[in-house]
């Protein structure tokens, strides 16, 4: 049912509504954010695996120097975590996205035209990072979390598979353009990208589903209702479990950090984090050391990517099927299988089993971040990301540089993925221990949730 049917059911005045408000419907919302994802995991997230070995080349720089700009971008984007949290949650997710784009796609202009490195510098940090982080790390992932209730981990599944399918089609032709016309011409198409694609889709965007008189997962006021007398009555389950997404305790940020289920999340987080950020820069650069040659490296590169779409896509679905921390836990233990393997395969068709494994224990990141709605509710979602962001910003700032150095000085990967290898398993053990958290003291008096088909 479209936004239009849903507010003349319930005697809304829906003539004054134009263009998107009248034929809005999740499905489109999700593809609007899917798209805006596939384009910013390509060039961004995952651009810069693609740019090192190529502007390290061009601008004569050594591995740890060309990886320390990449890990200093990564590491603004997470050390401003809390502020452009707080500035999502004060002025709507629309208004910031706009604002990353211009900055995300003006900055990869200045990129194409880097001779220098202080050039380099500024078109990475001070615009590609900012925009990118601002509109895609925080924007898109907090407008899910606001749109959706019931269905909010299936929703960010679907957003991170998208980034996943966009990148898994676009790093083999950006392969191809560094080698056919320079690494120049592949930041100009990232610049397209942001400026002709992604920017006139952001006028599109609702902030929440109450901009527009809605509910979240598009429920309507009567099957609000509905919902509450079931729960009440104890009456048809299903439609308990849509009162209880409707009704989710909204805990404040001070609330939240009371409680050791945040505290576990951000642990776990910030370690699976750390794991990631030791190679994630450095990853076709690693395939390479395994022997291959740089295309190929691409190749399984994109591999490791592509199956991050099917693995976000299932673990989404069951998501609500299996417990968070089980997920969590499971999905950081295929990382470790997958870090194992890397360290000790000496052949291609054992580097291409790592990206089989290491692809699908990215399947855990739309849990990990649903997590955080599903547990401390909508109202303040970006801020409490945002510090879960700064924890681990350390990570992005010294260890890609690190690993970079040890390469440069040895010749070699060991160490780096023993590094990752054992933040990984500490990631696993964070999250098993997650439970979920009590009710804040303002509500203690209230229903009990296990009452209310809440657990």
């Amino acid at each position: 049912m479209t936004a239009k049917e849903m507010l003349s059911l319930r005697g809304v005045n829906t003539h004054h509504l134009k263009g998107f408000d009248l034929d809005i419907t999740l499905g489109k919302l999700v593809a609007l954010v899917g798209v805006m994802s596939a384009l910013n995991s390509a060039f961004y997230s995952r651009g810069a695996t693609v740019f090192l070995i190529p502007v390290q080349t061009s601008l004569e720089l050594n591995r740890a120097t060309a990886s320390l700009i990449f890990s200093l971008a990564r590491f603004e984007g997470s050390l401003g975590g809390p502020a452009f949290g707080y500035l999502v949650d004060r002025f709507g997710t629309r208004k910031m996205l706009t604002i990353g784009t211009i900055l995300a796609g003006a900055g990869f202009i200045i990129f194409a035209t880097a001779s220098h490195l202080w050039v380099f510098v500024v078109a990475y940090m001070l615009f590609i990072s900012l925009g990118a982080t601002t509109a895609f790390e925080d924007s898109t992932m907090t407008m899910i979390a606001k749109w959706f209730s019931r269905f909010r981990v299936r929703a960010m599944a679907v957003r991170e598979a998208s980034g996943s399918l966009g990148a898994s089609a676009l790093i083999p032709l950006m392969v191809l353009v560094i080698a056919a016309f320079g690494w120049q011409a592949a930041a100009i198409m990232a610049a397209v990208g942001y400026l002709v694609i992604i920017l006139p889709l952001t006028r599109l965007i609702k902030d929440s589903p109450e901009s527009i008189g809605l509910h979240p997962d598009g429920a309507t006021l009567d099957q609000v209702a509905a919902a509450r007398r079931a729960s009440t009555q104890r009456k048809a389950p299903s439609t308990g479990r849509e009162f209880r997404h409707d009704d989710q305790v909204d805990f404040t940020v001070k609330e939240a950090l009371r409680t050791t289920a945040y505290w576990s999340l951000l642990i776990g987080t910030m370690l699976r984090q750390t794991a990631k950020a030791v190679i994630a820069v450095h990853l076709v650069a690693i395939f390479v050391w395994r022997g291959m040659d740089l295309a190929t490296a691409g190749l399984v590169f994109t591999l490791w990517v592509g199956l991050n779409v099917p693995a976000k896509l299932l673990m989404g679905y069951f998501a609500d099927r299996v417990p968070i921390q089980v997920a969590l836990a499971g999905g950081m233990l295929l990382n470790v299988l997958a870090f194992v393997l890397l360290l000790t395969s000496h052949t291609v068709w054992l580097v291409v089993v790592v990206a089989v494994v290491g692809g699908t224990s990215e399947g855990v990141t739309p849990i990990n971040w649903g997590a955080i709605g599903e547990y401390f509710g909508r109202s303040h979602y970006a801020t409490l990301r945002g510090i879960i962001n700064l924890s681990y910003s350390w990570a992005w700032l010294l260890l890609p540089f690190a690993s970079g150095w040890w390469f440069d000085h040895h010749s070699n990967y060991t160490v780096p993925l023993l590094v990752s290898i054992v933040a990984a398993v500490a990631s696993a053990a964070a999250y098993a221990s997650i439970r979920r958290p009590r009710l804040p003291a303002r509500l203690a008096a209230g229903p009990d949730p296990a009452e209310a088909g809440l657990t």
